[in-house]
């Protein structure tokens, strides 16, 4: 690029990069301090409020106010001290600034003592950041654009641990925005997730990453190449699908269903809660069409959460060509046959995404795709790329 337009930014020009954590910490005792101010004089009229409670039960409501009050107290002392058991942990980046089409990579020095054993986590993120609803039902939303994770090397410094990672990158992803954050933009978040005794370990930074094409300098393995990162994706198959080898040659791969349940499971739970106040509704006697888009939509939801549970696929793959047949509830309802000579490649796809806290699951499905165009899932309901990717590797050498 011309212009260096990430120097610019203040919390990045030193390439030394903050975590958010120092600003969740102020956050948390600005809030736990607004919060205990409040409902101070509360602790003045206990005695009063437990005679009120022995006439009405309901008064006693009134002590979970200061309790949560104590509990952010503790919390936010508990945030105090693993800031100061880990350190600033600031993250240098190798290539700066991260790069498409080239390397995102950096080192991330900690407190931690150096065993050589410590249990780590890094996660790449591309993140859409966007404003849905009007009016005062805006509300500002984040989807995952891309995201890759892995298990971070190792290395020792003078103050302890320093995790470090290495991704690569597409040239086909957006490049960090940098202008003004009112609308949607597009920013790249490193997420750092450590286990060390008692008090796991983690961190979240914003980077930049723009269209340099350009890779690290000083880390020489990818995070996708650790042999941890490996392991952890073989496990990962294993818990979602079985492989066996064919004696005429290739694979079969038998996904069965009910296999990480989560989405199937929520959806269910959704679609009866709609159809549950549908009838709620009808009973009631209120009005008669809005009775009946309750259930039907809840319906649909159910529906769609007892395919997803129930559904499951047998994939062969040979040097003759691609065979997928889905069942559901175990009876065969479609096979989809695909012969070498008119076999594309093929593609990975996200399929959808589940929040759990802080971190963000993405569910990757694999294609087949034809010479004309057409296509077809060959694998499913794996949960991180580095799954998705061995399993396109096993395919590719099944029909090799």
């Amino acid at each position: 690029m011309d212009e260096q337009v990430w120097l610019n930014n203040k919390k990045w020009a030193s390439n030394r990069i903050k975590s958010s954590a120092n600003l969740t910490l102020i956050v948390l005792w600005c809030f736990a301090a607004i919060w205990n101010a409040i409902t101070l004089p509360l602790w003045f009229q206990l005695t009063d409020i437990l005679a009120k409670a022995q006439q009405d039960p309901l008064a006693y409501i009134a002590f979970l106010f200061p309790l949560v009050g104590l509990y952010l107290i503790v919390f936010a002392i508990n945030a105090s001290k693993e800031k100061l058991q880990f350190g600033d942990t600031p993250l240098t980046m190798d290539p700066f600034p991260g790069s498409l089409g080239g390397h995102v990579g950096g080192r991330i020095e900690t407190n931690i003592p150096y065993t050589g054993q410590t249990d780590s986590q890094i996660t790449l993120q591309c993140v859409h950041s966007y404003v849905s609803g009007s009016g005062k039902d805006r509300s500002r939303r984040e989807s995952i654009e891309w995201q890759n994770t892995g298990v971070c090397h190792l290395d020792n410094s003078a103050k302890g641990t320093v995790f470090k990672f290495r991704f690569n990158l597409p040239d086909d992803l957006p490049e960090s925005d940098t202008g003004k954050k009112s609308g949607s933009y597009y920013f790249w978040r490193v997420s750092l997730a450590s286990s060390q005794g008692s008090q796991p370990l983690n961190r979240n930074f914003v980077i930049p990453v723009f269209s340099t094409q350009t890779l690290s300098r000083s880390i020489h393995q990818g995070t996708e190449n650790n042999h941890a990162t490996l392991d952890a994706a073989e496990a990962g198959i294993e818990s979602v699908a079985d492989i066996r080898s064919l004696e005429e040659g290739g694979i079969e791969i038998w996904y069965p269903p009910f296999q990480r349940p989560g989405i199937g499971i929520s959806m269910t739970l959704m679609g009866l809660f709609f159809i549950g106040a549908g009838v709620v509704m009808g009973i009631n006697n209120a009005p008669l069409f809005m009775a009946v888009i309750f259930a039907l939509v809840g319906g649909l939801i159910e529906l769609m959460g007892l395919h997803y549970l129930s559904k499951s696929l047998l994939v062969s793959a040979t040097a003759d060509g691609i065979q997928a047949k889905r069942f559901f509830f175990g009876y065969p309802a479609r096979t989809w046959e695909l012969d070498i000579e008119n076999f594309e490649g093929f593609e990975i796809k996200q399929s959808g995404t589940m929040q759990s806290g802080s971190s963000t699951k993405v569910f990757y499905n694999l294609q087949a795709r034809s010479r004309d165009g057409t296509t077809f899932t060959v694998a499913e309901r794996h949960t991180s790329r580095p799954e998705i990717e061995l399993i396109k590797d096993k395919l590719e050498t099944a029909i090799a």
